[in-house]
């Protein structure tokens, strides 16, 4: 969805969400750099003061191509092998976490490689970079929103509640939504649900964890990476039942996507439990 026009040129509101999540995380890790927070890591911490920037437009670069591409080669390979210029119109949405999340581990071990910073300095960092990962969800799902993505079946006519205090909740705060681009069926708006699991909860859950590390002056490495993505994990899997473009998808008794969720937490499950571990 367009925001605004600066004579030819169309600003989208799905780019706007973008910039703002990038922001966040540039005066996050400014923050950081400039706190006390990790001084028990001062390698990190003088790279985050003198590298931000190098660091940012990695990142930058790297979310896009890589949310952009895991998308075109994993989820949507049949539309964009027949729509090739729409490969680089990230505006108009269709990226993937997973995706980005490679661009943003690329991106790092790169940069870390050319200033020599330790492997530990490394997860540390992507441990650091989770606990601001759902507020970049936030946006994004807002994006898709906006663009009329990621809908779910239409609400069934007839039903006893049709008529009650519940049904015009529902329709009064988004949840059921017509998706006007699809049709003019009310669905409901999975997009606000994926918002409250993926950001609200997740950003609660992550956060604890990480102010008790800081409580206890104890930073376990991968810690705050598995926990995330376990919960990241889980949610997806069942908030993909809701999606009418996942169930297309179907291989065996899943989607593509709950595939890749389930082999996800399995991985971080097992990552969890050498995080934790005294040895």
């Amino acid at each position: 969805m367009i925001a605004f026009s600066i004579f030819w040129l169309n600003i989208y509101w799905y780019g706007i969400f973008y910039l703002i999540g990038f922001i966040v995380a540039y005066l996050f890790l400014y923050f950081l750099g400039k706190s006390q927070i990790l001084s028990d890591f001062p390698k990190l911490q003088n790279f985050l003061k003198k590298n931000l920037d190098d660091l940012m437009i990695a990142l930058i670069i790297w979310v896009l191509i890589g949310g952009r591409l895991w998308e075109v080669f994993i989820y949507e390979r049949d539309y964009f092998s027949q729509n090739l210029l729409e490969i680089i119109k990230v505006w108009h949405g269709w990226m993937s976490f997973f995706g980005g999340m490679i661009g943003v581990i690329l991106s790092v071990i790169v940069l870390f490689h050319l200033k020599k910073l330790s492997w530990k300095d490394f997860i540390l960092l992507l441990d650091i970079l989770v606990v601001i990962a759902p507020i970049g969800i936030l946006l994004g799902r807002f994006g898709n929103y906006l663009n009329q993505e990621l809908y779910w079946l239409a609400v069934p006519d007839g039903a006893w509640w049709m008529s009650s205090w519940l049904y015009d909740f529902f329709v009064n705060t988004n949840i059921f939504h017509v998706y006007s681009k699809i049709d003019d069926l009310l669905r409901v708006n999975t997009n606000f649900i994926s918002m409250f699991f993926e950001w609200l909860v997740l950003f609660f859950v992550i956060l604890l964890v990480a102010l008790k590390q800081l409580k206890n002056k104890k930073i376990k490495i991968w810690l705050n990476s598995s926990v995330f993505l376990i919960f990241y994990s889980l949610f997806r899997f069942f908030i993909e039942y809701l999606r009418v473009d996942s169930q297309s998808q179907i291989i065996w008794m899943f989607t593509t996507s709950q595939w890749i969720f389930l082999w996800s937490f399995v991985l971080w499950i097992v990552i969890f439990i050498c995080s934790t571990s005294k040895k």
